[in-house]
């Protein structure tokens, strides 16, 4: 295997290891006649630095030798892209690395973090880069852990700077003298908000800024900022506590927001009292820091009014998510290519450039789409049978591994109890779980063949709007951007189906493609799936997975419901089939029997809810539903 690009081949020289680099666990490199070269990122912008030259040999070594040892082959220009990721980490730490950020879109599995961790190793192990302080952030604190782990660096060569006190203790070198830093996405937005990257000396090696920045999946082009009226009456206990005239002001801007038209813009005031107010004094939970942290950042600015569809009114701005001096950035986002939030960044003034980058070929992977709703409201309105389908094609292969991607539990509704309830062959020992927002960067089911998407992933339409906004580089006072924000949603949906479908066997490759994989996903027509697969996958071979087991509808539908909202609001009392018949207008109890309560999918449904039949008139046979088992959830007063 040879990295190839489209400056002249190198020879690998053999080098003798100082005794710092003797004592690192790394890989055996290739021999050391290979041929391999590094590529930049632009045909003419070649390293010149001798030393940074020999990094990025030895690096590319390491990672060759990696991929052979797995067993993975790939295509040149699959290998070119993996030569760029090299080329900018090795740029970055030569200082000669173009002031713009890096976007590698490499599929998942395909070794781009296993290219970041040879270069974390051979960095520190450089002794013409000793000065040369590296920053990684990643979005989840299991992300460090994993990173940290799989690296294998020596504690004194790096530190993790997070709020989590065990993941800190990681390593005890402090962060200024580690040669590495890693921490979390969000701690570096909110100790660089309204600051410049040089002046946030807690990122900082040996007293300045880190020239190595390496952002792991996701990045945003703009920090969207959302407030809803609710949001805002939440904060008015703890705040009239201690600063009743700063609550007043809030309910005045609570009023002032309920009573706001969608679209309209609305000045947010300043609140001068607002800066002087510390959660420490509040002795507040996260979720306060979190509402002082948005209302901070929208005070004194004008928000665009947005309605979701519930009826709850949201304050809309946005603002830049990362400080002006952080470029250069290696950003490595196995999304990049299908969102569009990135190509609307691309198309402004040089703000973001993309490597060479080139998706597996997926013709191993047989997609199944159904097409049904699968978001929450569909789960919320079919949990039953959502469930059921799942299990169902669950048991079509019973001896194989499935990973299921799911929505968390919510509003009495638990996709896993459910679907665990009607697995009847499969082996459920060998059916893992994931619920959307845990299912990126893990590689802990790389060799699952069976991946089922139980519904995608939605971004509010808020979260959408200002995406759209800040892609396009625009201000919320300006006129919505209607036709990005349809592309973005588009993108963000297939940015999540890559991620979830990537952690099963199609994140392994060899000669180019994806391993042998079967996905099936659950999405109503209207997102245009059907259309989009075959460009997010390109070479899958897309069916239909047709339901075995209707939805709800009709008197069956309105029967359940009524039980549904009846056992919240009666705190455990009886239902009556009476008040059932009434509800539904049907008179003739033989007919409400045979057709209502005898209906395979109304008792699915009772099931679900934890309720029995029992006597409560003490007549012939069984006359209402009750509660019998569990604690019973209650509407509150």
């Amino acid at each position: 295997m040879t990295f190839i690009s489209q400056a002249e081949p190198a020879t690998l020289q053999a080098q003798s290891l100082s005794p710092r680099q003797l004592e690192l666990s790394l890989i055996p490199v290739a021999d050391a006649s290979a041929e391999v070269v590094h590529s930049s990122i632009e045909a003419d912008d070649s390293c010149t630095s001798s030393t940074t030259s020999s990094l990025s040999d030895q690096v590319l070594a390491d990672l060759e030798a990696t991929l052979e040892a797995r067993g993975m082959t790939a295509t040149e220009p699959q290998l070119e892209a993996l030569a760029d990721v090299v080329a900018t980490l090795c740029d970055m730490a030569d200082g000669s690395c173009a002031p713009t950020i890096h976007l590698s879109s490499l599929d998942p599995g395909m070794g781009k973090t296993t290219a970041l961790i040879h270069f974390l190793r051979r960095v520190v192990a450089s002794p013409d880069h000793l000065d040369v302080g590296v920053l990684v952030c990643l979005s989840r604190l299991d992300e460090i852990r994993r990173l940290v782990d799989e690296a294998g660096l020596n504690e004194a060569d790096f530190a993790v700077l997070c709020s989590d006190e065990e993941v800190g203790e990681l390593s005890a070198t402090e962060h200024d003298g580690a040669q590495i830093l890693f921490t979390t996405q969000q701690m570096l937005t909110r100790r660089c908000a309204g600051r410049v990257f040089s002046q946030v000396s807690e990122f900082h090696y040996l007293g300045q800024p880190r020239t190595v920045r390496i952002w792991d999946e996701t990045i945003e082009p703009g920090e969207v900022i959302t407030m809803s009226a609710d949001e805002l009456a939440a904060m008015l206990s703890p705040l009239r506590r201690t600063n009743p005239a700063l609550a007043d002001q809030v309910q005045d801007l609570q009023f002032d927001l309920t009573t706001s038209s969608p679209g309209q813009l609305l000045r947010i005031p300043a609140l001068e009292a607002l800066s002087s107010v510390a959660t420490d004094d509040v002795s507040a939970r996260e979720g306060f820091r979190r509402l002082l942290y948005k209302l901070k950042a929208l005070v004194g600015r004008t928000a665009r009014i947005t309605r979701m569809h519930s009826n709850l009114v949201i304050a809309l701005n946005i603002r830049d998510a990362l400080p002006a001096d952080f470029t250069p950035l290696l950003v490595l986002d196995a999304s990049g290519r299908v969102r569009h939030t990135y190509s609307a960044w691309e198309a402004r003034s040089g703000g973001l450039v993309r490597l060479r980058s080139t998706p597996k070929d997926y013709a191993p992977l047989q997609i199944h789409l159904m097409d049904q709703g699968g978001g929450k409201d569909g789960w919320r309105r079919n949990a039953d049978q959502l469930a059921r389908e799942v299990a169902t094609v669950i048991d079509t292969k019973p001896n194989e591994p499935w990973l299921v991607v799911h929505h968390k539990a919510q509003a009495g509704i638990d996709p896993v109890g459910l679907i665990r309830r009607y697995v009847k062959k499969a082996d459920f020992s060998r059916v893992s779980f994931l619920h959307w927002g845990a299912h990126q960067a893990t590689n802990a089911f790389k060799d699952v063949p069976n991946v089922v998407l139980a519904g995608l992933l939605h971004l509010p339409d808020s979260q959408l709007l200002g995406l759209a906004y800040a892609s396009a580089g625009r201000s919320v006072t300006d006129h919505p951007p209607a036709d990005l924000v349809k592309q973005i949603e588009l993108g963000e949906l297939g940015h999540g189906v890559i991620q979830a479908v990537g952690r099963g066997t199609v994140r392994g490759f060899d000669a180019g493609k994806c391993l042998p994989c079967s996905a099936y996903i659950i999405a109503g027509r209207r997102y245009g799936l059907a259309k989009a697969l075959p460009q997010w996958f390109p070479g899958c071979r897309l069916t239909s997975w047709r339901p075995r087991h209707k939805p709800l509808s009709g008197r069956v539908k309105q029967a359940v419901e009524f039980v549904e909202r009846q056992r919240r609001v009666r705190c455990g009392e009886p239902i009556l089939f009476s008040a059932i018949m009434d509800y539904i207008g049907e008179k003739d109890r033989s007919n409400f029997n045979r057709c209502i309560r005898k209906h395979r999918n109304f008792e699915a449904a009772i099931e679900r809810l934890g309720l029995m039949e029992v006597n409560v008139g003490g007549g012939r046979g069984n006359d209402a539903l009750q509660v019998v088992f569990g604690p019973v959830e209650c509407m509150a007063a």
